[in-house]
């Protein structure tokens, strides 16, 4: 304030100095300038004056606020600022008091708050500390990127010599990758395993020890996968004790073996001693199957379905440049797929390099009581010679376990050889599956059946493949999920499965099978026949990307599916709007089936399914329905082959002479 007074006084002054003497005489040009200039000179002073003061008594003031008030934000002692301080800038010193006092409060509530929520962790985790390191089996808990959030005692005892074990290091520095990643990839894939525990092998990364684990997927509110626990046991002791039992059993056998065969030469009376011998067989046979079963059922196995086990063996095999063709209907096996699928992967590498075999087959099977494996190649040639040796391979990642121990814990090493159509065909015994995966679904109205002879208009004139083998032409045999029954109503396709078929065998490895964004509300009515849900499709691709997609897979092969009159009006009426034409030969699996097994029975997949004795693992998706009606397809084809229909042309006339008795009965 003083500093202002003075530069007020001092401009007055200098204004009234000049109105006197301008008052006084007349001013001249020089007195003007001088005048001009006092004036400018004063104007100056009085500006730095002002900002001299301002800048003193507001901003430096300012400036030293901003400092309290920060010392104040990061946790200083202070209540405030001091208001005789900044006496001249009040009230703003009064409201930043307020503000800190509330900021004091609430921050000593936060204290408060997480001084018992920290209690309270502490004790939790005191209490889950003590709960694992009380359990015998080792545990961890990983995230997604397989790094270590939590472990016991037991765990870092049991891998303390195995690698290092620590929090956020990576769980592989301790236990071998690729049983884990394998296991992980299996729950991400096949959600309804995750949540139960799925049990497999896994060995320690020095390859000394031999874990019994089990994998379970942690998932958060919204179903989305975080990580997943781990529980270990140290499984050598019962490695050890179950093979030193098997040596035994087998000497045993093999010590059998001999006499029983002197016996039979050296004895006087060979009804007895045949007699004796039989039941001696017996009594061996019936120790080791039980010995079998007992291994069986102390190995770490989970169901496994065959066409994800098939994509990881084929994965490993050729990236040796050993091509792998995927083939037959998909089962559900009994099996720990990670042993299992080294000892597979084992005999191919050895079968490829023996045999000289560029490719080869993988294909599964089931009856009512067993299950298999079928590893296939061209040709003739005789495995079993070089079996043995194939059989004893040692696996290294399984601390040095046999080809032969692994299908032993399986169901056995009773492995046959047989030849069909050109191959051969080397059949691993497996267990079936002992779950139910597939639960019935509340169906939609049966959809109605179209007995359309116009399917047949675009097979009648196809020159050349139309006097070929039926099996020797390539089908691609496909289904479709829709929104609905009625596509001139507006409904769409949600899905697209198909599977190819070449030379009478189904390469369920070449598949095709794509969801469809419909572009509309997926009814629930349909939900609940193929499951297939809104939020599903949203970031699917529509049809019209679809669709092209679909008509390069199928190329110029035989379009075969289930009462193809509905799958293929869905196909056709969108092909001029993407500009595709689906003018394949086609063929209906349900016409032939009215053909072959006449009206009055039933002609539905179930009912043909159930006819031929094929197992449905998928139905109610474009994909299962889409393999087993090729499986149905390839029974039709022989049953025609019987009647001496042995081409497409053929199969045409019949079903061109059956369609119009067909009309003709309708019509009556």
């Amino acid at each position: 304030m003083p500093w202002l007074a003075i530069a007020l006084v001092a401009n007055v002054s200098a204004i009234g100095g000049a109105a006197i003497y301008l008052n006084s005489r007349v001013v001249g040009h020089e007195d003007l300038t001088a005048l001009a200039l006092v004036s400018v000179a004063g104007a100056v002073l009085m500006f730095a004056l002002a900002w001299k003061i301002v800048d003193f008594q507001v901003f430096r003031l300012i400036r030293r606020m901003a400092a309290d008030v920060r010392a104040i934000a990061h946790g200083s002692t202070r209540q405030g600022v001091d208001l005789d301080r900044y006496a001249l800038m009040l009230p703003l010193p009064e409201a930043i008091n307020q503000m800190a006092i509330k900021l004091v409060q609430t921050r000593q509530e936060l204290e408060t708050g997480l001084g018992v929520a920290t209690a309270k962790a502490e004790e939790n985790s005191a209490r889950l500390a003590a709960i694992l390191n009380d359990l015998h089996e080792g545990v961890l808990v990983c995230n997604q990127r397989h790094q270590v959030v939590l472990y016991n005692s037991v765990a870092m005892e049991m891998l303390s010599q195995a690698g290092q074990l620590g929090l956020g290091r990576s769980l592989f520095e301790a236990i071998a990758r690729e049983p884990v990643v394998h296991m992980h990839e299996v729950l991400l894939h096949r959600p309804e395993l995750g949540g139960k525990g799925t049990p497999f092998l896994a060995g320690s990364v020095d390859g000394h020890m031999l874990l019994q684990a089990r994998m379970t997927l942690i998932r958060s509110a919204d179903g989305d996968p975080g990580g997943y626990v781990v529980t270990l046991v140290d499984a050598g002791p019962q490695v050890a004790a179950l093979a030193s039992r098997d040596v035994l059993l087998r000497e045993i056998t093999e010590g059998l073996e001999s006499p029983l065969i002197r016996l039979r030469v050296a004895a006087s009376n060979p009804t007895i001693v045949e007699r004796e011998a039989a039941n001696i067989e017996r009594a061996i046979k019936k120790v080791t199957d039980g010995y079998q079963r007992a291994l069986s059922g102390w190995w770490p196995m989970t169901d496994v379905h065959s066409a994800d086990f098939f994509a990881f063996v084929a994965k490993g095999v050729e990236s040796e440049g050993l091509k792998v063709t995927v083939t037959g209907l998909p089962v559900w096996l009994h099996a720990d797929s990670h042993s299992l699928a080294l000892a597979v992967d084992s005999l191919i590498r050895q079968m490829a390099e023996r045999l000289g075999l560029a490719e080869i087959d993988l294909a599964a099977g089931a009856d009512d009581d067993s299950a298999w494996i079928e590893i296939g190649w061209p040709g003739a040639t005789a495995a079993k010679p070089a079996l043995d040796g194939w059989l004893a391979k040692g696996l290294t990642q399984l601390a040095g376990m046999t080809v032969k121990d692994v299908l032993a814990h399986h169901a056995g090493d009773s492995i046959g050889q047989e030849h069909r159509q050109g191959r051969s065909w080397l059949r691993l015994p497996m267990r079936k599956g002992v779950e139910v995966h597939f639960q019935p679904k509340a169906q939609l109205p049966t959809r109605p059946e179209f007995y359309d002879l116009s399917l047949l208009d675009g097979v009648r004139d196809i020159g050349e493949m139309g006097r070929l083998p039926l099996k020797t032409l390539t089908f691609i045999v496909f289904d479709t999920e829709t929104t609905g029954l009625q596509p001139s109503q507006g409904d769409q396709i949600v899905q697209i499965g198909a599977v190819r078929v070449v030379n009478g065998r189904i390469l369920s490895g070449e598949s095709f099978n794509r969801i469809v964004n419909p572009g509309r509300p997926i009814p629930p009515e349909s939900i609940k026949f193929h499951g297939i849900t809104d939020d599903m499709v949203i970031d699917k691709p529509p049809l019209s990307v679809v669709l092209p997609q679909f008509k390069a897979f199928a190329a110029d092969s035989v379009l075969v599916a289930h009462n193809a009159a509905f799958d293929l009006k869905f196909l056709r009426m969108n092909e001029r709007q993407f500009g595709v034409r689906f003018d394949n030969p086609v063929l209906d699996t349900m016409m032939l089936s009215n053909y072959l097994d006449g009206p009055e029975n039933g002609h539905s997949l179930d009912a043909i399914c159930d006819r031929f004795g094929i197992e449905i693992t998928d139905r109610h998706t474009a994909l299962g329905d889409a393999i087993v009606t090729a499986a149905v397809l390839l029974k039709q084809i022989d049953m025609l082959e019987m009647r001496g229909i042995t081409t497409l042309d053929q199969v045409v006339r019949e079903l061109d002479l059956k369609m119009v008795l067909h009309q003709r009965q309708q019509a009556l």
